[in-house]
């Protein structure tokens, strides 16, 4: 069974913003953005390439909270060989970043 992390945090924005940065970050990150869809706020990344390397998978789920609020469930998860449990944590620190 692959090993499966979650966070969840909230910020002080609303969705559609958020929703961008986490684009944004995932693009800087050059992971494959596999599915994605604005209006259920979910986002579904892929980290690693080729044959050999590790895959992670990053699923985000973005929900609002308030007028300008928003919610973020990063789950991360291992597809082969293992991943990279520190991707979740480099990603969400990046989001952290556009935030401040």
């Amino acid at each position: 069974m692959a090993a499966v992390k979650v966070e969840r945090r909230v910020y002080p924005v609303p969705l559609p913003q958020l929703f961008g940065i986490c684009l944004t970050v995932l693009g800087q990150m050059r992971t494959t953005v596999e599915r994605h869809d604005v209006e259920q706020g979910m986002v579904v990344a892929a980290f690693g390439a080729g044959a050999l390397a590790p895959i992670s998978e990053l699923s985000l789920a973005l929900r609002p909270l308030a007028e300008q609020q928003t919610e973020l469930t990063a789950t991360w998860q291992a597809r082969a060989r293992g991943g990279d449990r520190r991707l979740q944590a480099i990603f969400l620190d990046a989001v952290d970043s556009f935030i401040r």
